[in-house]
């Protein structure tokens, strides 16, 4: 393993050049901190370091600084050399970035075994990176297997406006939308527990049959029940989904909802919220139920009709204020009555967020009747 001796003693530097290298390593000689700093922007730089304290133009603190600040990525091991034995002096070397401290004079024996613990410490990083490195190759390949599954799905767009802000590349909300046969119109927006990969994979179980039993003419309570019994009998317990299904009859006079285990579909008329649609049922994955709890209404030429996840209403700003249930459900009428583009839920959101983490996936959709 490469060893960076950073010392300005010509005198030390020679003697611990020889000595590590008896000792199986290759070490590289810099003369002062500055000079250690333009060793280290080389490519296959050392990771395995000796600095020296006391040093002109850059000494030993400033240049663990600079490593732990400008090369934040590199995962180096740092022992610092000095006299100084002081408590406040050891806690300033460890602070500025150091991981280890060995005080001069020091016995061969003690170099060796600190040098050992740093060399099997940025093995074990090197094996871990890998591991991440692999991990991630093959969630990227998951990620884009189910892409493409979503994507080769017969989404029917028409009457929708959508919003879709997800954490990571594949979400654990679910939106589909199809006609049966008969024009009757079916949208599903679900959410499953978490986000990301591990939440993505129930999708396409729920594709397959949503579309597959639509194409065939079945009812929302038939395709309910068959995602409900093949999430129980495929996914690992505890991960489940909230689900909304929307009908909208051919002739688009009436509009039935089913809500299961999520927020309140909303329902606006002339600009204003007319009807809420609460959960009355669980979400699926959880237990064998019926589906027989549905809400109908007489649609109007015109209503609007949202469902969507609760990212959007749990949003936190950096101040820990929740942007909440009744500010979104204003926000529709501002988004309504202003006649905006959909971005406006989304940016206004993201407005509010003002910068702070994302927590959960962030879906809605609108079906106009």
């Amino acid at each position: 393993m490469k060893l960076l001796i950073v010392d300005d003693s010509l005198t030390s530097r020679t003697m611990l050049q020889y000595i590590t290298k008896k000792w199986g390593y290759d070490p590289v000689v810099a003369e002062d901190g500055e000079d250690a700093w333009e060793k280290l922007q080389q490519p296959d730089a050392p990771l395995l370091m000796l600095i020296d304290w006391e040093m002109p133009r850059l000494d030993g603190l400033g240049l663990c600084r600079r490593i732990r600040e400008k090369n934040a990525g590199l995962a180096a091991f740092i022992i610092l050399l000095t006299g100084r034995t002081e408590t406040q002096d050891v806690v300033a070397g460890l602070d500025a970035g150091a991981n280890d401290y060995i005080v001069k004079p020091f016995e061969n024996a003690e170099l060796k075994a600190r040098l050992q613990a740093g060399e099997r410490l940025l093995k074990l990083q090197l094996e871990l990176k890998k591991t991440q490195d692999e991990l991630t190759y093959e969630k990227q390949i998951i990620e884009n297997i189910i892409l493409k599954m979503r994507a080769s799905k017969p989404f029917e767009t028409s009457q929708l406006r959508l919003m879709d802000y997800p954490v990571e590349n594949t979400s654990g909300d679910v939106l589909l939308s199809a006609y049966k046969p008969d024009g009757t119109r079916y949208v599903l927006m679900g959410d499953f527990t978490g986000h990301g990969l591990t939440a993505a994979v129930g999708g396409p179980i729920v594709f397959d049959i949503f579309y597959t039993m639509t194409a065939k003419g079945l009812s929302i309570k038939e395709i309910a029940t068959e995602i409900n019994n093949q999430l129980l009998d495929k996914m690992p317990t505890g991960l489940f989904f909230g689900a909304i299904f929307i009908e909208l009859s051919a002739d688009k006079s009436k509009l039935t909802l089913w809500n299961c285990g999520m927020s309140d579909v909303l329902v606006y008329r002339n600009n204003q919220l007319w009807k809420k649609a609460s959960s009355s049922l669980l979400a699926l994955g959880i237990i064998k139920q019926d589906f027989d709890s549905s809400v109908t209404f007489d649609a109007e030429s015109g209503d609007r009709v949202y469902a969507y996840s609760d990212g959007i209403t749990e949003v936190i700003n950096p101040e820990q204020e929740e942007f909440g249930q009744d500010r979104f459900e204003q926000l529709i009428c501002e988004l309504l009555n202003g006649d905006e583009e959909i971005d406006y839920l989304i940016n206004t959101v993201n407005k509010f967020r003002n910068g702070a983490e994302q927590f959960d996936d962030m879906t809605l959709v609108e079906l106009t009747c």
